[in-house]
């Protein structure tokens, strides 16, 4: 029952993502660590849930239209001490018209149902910063920003 509950809400929060809801973060411990690939503004490591709400409303503005469709969830461990594999496929359709598309995963780890623990691996990480590339181009700045990293 308790591993149907997590990937019921690991589905939940993927999909309320593109809508801007942000129930991801209110489930992350304050001193959560996430990660993700990639030499622009979406990559590297963030160590608190600040910062990560900063890194995922920033995705939402330089890939408007992001959608994930995720394929599978697997769930191991007990409540405290919880391992989540996520893998979707992911597309946006980009400012100049043509569309971002990619697929990975994500591990979570959760400690007592908080996340303490969120990082991505991508298919094809020259996709993403292809896309921020394009999307600066079109003339929003931000797609060409520093990381946000956290001190």
């Amino acid at each position: 029952m308790y591993r149907w509950f997590v990937r019921r809400n690991v589905r939940a929060a993927f999909a309320a993502l593109p809508r801007g809801e942000m129930s991801l973060i209110d489930a992350m411990a304050p001193d959560v660590h996430h990660t993700f690939p990639g030499r622009g503004a979406l990559g590297g490591e963030r160590t608190n849930r600040e910062d990560v709400a900063a890194w995922l409303s920033r995705l939402y503005r330089v890939l408007p239209g992001l959608q994930f469709r995720v394929r599978a969830i697997a769930v191991d461990g007990r409540p405290w001490h919880t391992t989540v594999g996520v893998e979707w496929t992911s597309d946006a359709v980009l400012p100049d018209g043509t569309t971002y598309t990619n697929s990975g995963s994500h591990i979570l780890t959760l400690r007592n149902g908080r996340i303490v623990a969120f990082h991505a691996y991508l298919n094809d990480v020259q996709a993403i910063d292809d896309a921020l590339t394009r999307t600066a181009a079109t003339g929003l700045p931000e797609a060409a920003a520093p990381a946000i990293i956290s001190a």
